[in-house]
């Protein structure tokens, strides 16, 4: 039974902290530790942890002395970590009951997977359901990874392969996870199971709603750094890169990737400039009586035959 090592860093997560701890304990695979990182919390998150660690002998709590964000938060986490599996939660999510045991027995029985990232929740501050990860980012593979981060916060990994790719880079903090996932991928095999078995909490004060600019930043550093390799790597010729690129291009608006597609194809890159800019002039959309087409910006309206005739007599 491989042991797995969950690092859980925390900074003032006193209101569900609790929560994230039971759920673990709760676990229906049993051969675990925890290692909590307090990072200076001012509440009572540290008084909390203590008290699970007295009642447990797999839970170990370590305190920075200084405040040093997630990133080096994790690092120390894992510095001390003894398991041949790794992963980590946040002081305000939950793992359903078998996740661990899904996911290590995945990892058991798939030698060539390094990685697996499963489906999870969105929940609100009161625990009520919002969405999930797979139906906001249906179809999941690695080369979406080459343009936004959707691992999700349900994964586990060999700790043999974070050995070889290193720290967290606590440089990019906001965007630490998603810089290490492409590091992982570049490397080894990432796979996608279709398990829902976390509960990710949204809520106003997270680390995600609040450096929302910040975030968004490091992403696209990340994004500028990994997805050419990332394509690489998923066997794209140099034409359907160009395509790649130009999507990019389409959706953030960064001359950047119109850049990259030109410099991968000019051909392909050309063709879709012009299709693109066509779209742009000349588009036609409908609604339930009419077409409406917009024409450089003029939008007119087409009077269109309905589909029942209103205030028609039944025979």
């Amino acid at each position: 039974m491989k042991k797995v090592s969950i690092v859980l860093p925390t900074y003032n997560g006193e209101n569900f902290i609790r929560e994230s701890i039971e759920s673990i304990i709760n676990q229906t695979y049993t051969n675990w530790e925890l290692i909590i990182v307090n990072d200076c919390s001012t509440d009572n998150t540290l008084a909390i942890a203590n008290e699970y660690a007295q009642k447990d002998s797999r839970i170990k709590v370590i305190s920075n002395k200084d405040n040093l964000k997630l990133p080096a938060s994790l690092n120390v986490g894992f510095a001390n970590a003894n398991g041949e599996y790794y992963t980590w939660t946040s002081d305000d999510n939950m793992y359903k009951p078998d996740a661990i045991n899904i996911m290590v027995n995945y990892l058991n029985n798939v030698s060539i997977c390094d990685f697996v990232s499963c489906d999870m929740d969105y929940i609100d501050e009161h625990g009520n359901l919002i969405n999930t990860l797979d139906k906001n980012h249906p179809n999941r593979n690695l080369l979406l990874l080459s343009y936004i981060n959707m691992i999700g916060a349900c994964f586990m990994y060999r700790g043999e392969i974070a050995k070889k790719i290193g720290a967290y880079d606590e440089t990019m903090f906001g965007a630490e996870d998603y810089d290490y996932w492409c590091r992982i991928a570049l490397e080894y095999n990432i796979h996608f199971l279709n398990k829902n078995l976390y509960q990710y909490r949204l809520q106003a004060k997270s680390l995600t709603s609040t450096h929302q600019q910040m975030i968004r930043t490091k992403d696209n550093i990340i994004i500028e750094k990994y997805a050419e390799p990332i394509a690489k790597k998923c066997g794209l010729s140099k034409s359907q890169m160009a395509k790649l690129f130009f999507n990019y291009y389409k959706e953030s608006k960064n001359l950047y990737w119109q850049k990259k597609a030109k410099k991968a194809n000019k051909d392909v890159f050309l063709w879709c400039q012009i299709n693109y800019f066509l779209k742009m002039i000349f588009s036609v959309t409908k609604d339930s009586e009419h077409k409406v087409i917009t024409i450089f910006g003029i939008k007119n309206k087409i009077q269109s035959r309905l589909k029942a005739s209103h205030g028609r007599e039944r025979e």
